[in-house]
């Protein structure tokens, strides 16, 4: 159907809001201004929540809600303590001690001990895919984690890592013991569909593609939530979504720079905060399309990163250009690298000189991402220019995941995606090494391992900075990942919450204890 009117397009969304409201799960007589919080997400955080393979951003937060670390570090001297209560390091720095907060229950109502931060730790280093399985083991070598007593562990590393402490926590969650112990498998197991924590808030409904529930750990160790039910409502048609944000039926979404126009002098206020995320196109070396560097690099030539970001955020207050791997705000970040500044006559030199250029190529995508549609649409119109041509291909956020991790996979050359991975280049190194599972785009360089594993064990600052600067400048003359933007998030959120700042607005999960939110 078409609409011709704008006053009939305003009553259609209105009607499909009013349609999507009538479909969330709020119990019958609920007084929703105090007992439910419905944050509307882009993306379906599925109902297999684990803490070895969990990696896209919704079904991170999800397990946020759940499960707990051991502590958040943001910066040396910006650590929130968790399930430990403190952290003493040797002086050689190869062993990390965890003094954990006693008390603690899991939501069925067992006990949190040291048993469960083995058992966790030790399955993590069981799967060579697993989050942070580069950060733990070394060469084949395994950090040691060893029970002191019901409320001490010990973590005994086989090599000096100047970023242990930030590599120790990144997306790892406690996991119980007592639940999956004797499991052949934690991942592809029915108990992640109930996960069982000590988070915050616990799993109660899940249905695909509409939201996920959860209600209120009055066990939380940091105090009972001041909102009883939180919902992460899957969004389906944005603009009636928007609309319902407006009329506070939706309590919280993320909202694209060109809508925020939208919501002046409306009971929304709008937070907008930095994710140290860096947006970017990677090409898929998986595929035979793009295998020669001189069509690479005649493409990256040819994308106008400019364009790109004033397209997609509108306004140079809401990003920063990227040109390398690194956010600028991680160590050792540097712009000294090839930065391929648009150039179509450059971009026509380097296709002169490639042997192979395709008729076609597949640019993968997540639909009902408008940063993404925008930039796949620059991008093709970019390549236009010097004669390639390009096939949009939009897909749903959790099956281009799952396609990105098959080094087999050639339905597409190129992808857009982004990754939030902290502040020391060494938590990086998953994404380009050979031998990582999270190396997505399939390449191999013998030089960048070299130089990601030299920086592993390396203390001298000046050492550790000449690495990280080389790799980065090494990866961008490999012309396999063009980086885009480095870009601020914007959340909208109902006037009537409050707790904000205590939440803290953090990358990734949005908050970073949503415990701390509550309604005026």
């Amino acid at each position: 159907m078409k609409n011709h009117s704008p006053l009939l397009r305003t009553a259609v969304i209105a009607l499909a809001g009013m349609m999507l409201l009538s479909m969330l799960p709020v119990a019958a007589g609920a007084d929703k201004a105090n007992d439910t919080f419905i944050y509307a997400i882009e993306g379906d955080p599925g109902n297999d929540i684990n803490v070895i393979s969990t990696s896209s951003r919704y079904d991170l937060m999800a397990e946020r809600m759940v499960y707990s670390p051991l502590f958040d570090y943001f910066a040396p001297d910006d650590i929130v303590y968790l399930l430990a209560e403190s952290i003493d390091v040797s002086d050689d720095l190869m062993t990390i001690t965890a003094h954990l907060r006693e008390g603690v229950l899991w939501h069925d109502g067992e006990p949190f001990t040291a048993d469960d931060v083995v058992f966790t730790y030790e399955m993590v280093m069981k799967y060579e895919h697993s989050n942070g399985y580069d950060g733990l083991v070394y060469n084949d070598k395994k950090t040691e984690v060893v029970k002191i007593d019901d409320y001490t562990v010990e973590f005994r590393l086989p090599v000096v890592n100047a970023a242990i402490l930030e590599l120790l926590v990144a997306e790892h969650y406690i996991m119980p013991k007592h639940i999956y112990e004797g499991d052949e498998s934690v991942e592809n197991n029915e108990k992640n569909a109930s996960p069982v924590g000590t988070g915050p808030y616990k799993w109660a409904e899940y249905k695909a593609g509409q939201y996920v529930r959860f209600e209120a750990n009055e066990n939380y160790f940091r105090g009972e939530p001041q909102i009883g039910a939180i919902i992460f409502q899957i969004i389906s048609d944005k603009n009636a979504v928007m609309l319902a944000l407006k009329k506070g039926e939706v309590d919280a979404m993320v909202i694209d720079n060109a809508s925020a126009v939208d919501f002046e002098g409306s009971s929304v206020t709008l937070y907008a905060y930095p994710e140290d995320r860096v947006g970017y196109m990677s090409f898929n070396m998986s595929s035979e399309n793009v295998r020669d560097i001189n069509f690479r690099k005649a493409c990256m030539f040819a994308l106008n990163r400019d364009e790109l970001n004033v397209a997609a955020y509108l306004s140079e207050e809401f990003y920063v250009n990227a040109y390398s791997f690194l956010p600028a705000a991680a160590v050792f970040a540097t712009s000294d690298v090839e930065r391929y500044d648009h150039s179509v006559e450059t971009a026509k030199e380097y296709l002169a000189k490639a042997e192979h250029v395709p008729e076609l190529l597949k640019i993968a995508y997540t639909v009902n991402n408008p940063v993404q549609e925008t930039e796949a649409l620059v991008i093709q119109q970019n390549l236009k220019e010097i004669g390639v041509n390009v096939e949009l291909q939009g897909t749903d956020g959790t099956a281009l995941f799952v396609k990105m991790q098959d080094k087999d996979n050639t339905d597409y050359d190129m992808y857009l995606s982004g990754y939030i991975m902290g502040t020391d280049p060494m938590n990086y190194a998953t994404l380009f090494r050979t031998d990582s599972a999270s190396n997505y785009s399939h390449m191999s360089d013998a030089r960048l391992d070299e130089l990601f594993t030299a920086g592993v064990d390396e203390t001298d600052i000046a050492v550790r900075e000449a690495l990280y600067v080389e790799a980065q400048q090494r990866l961008a003359d490999l012309a396999v990942q063009y980086p885009i933007v480095t870009n601020m998030r914007l959340l909208g959120v109902v006037d009537g919450v409050g707790g904000i700042d205590e939440a803290r607005l953090i990358p990734i999960y949005t908050f970073q204890d949503m415990s701390k939110l509550f309604f005026h």
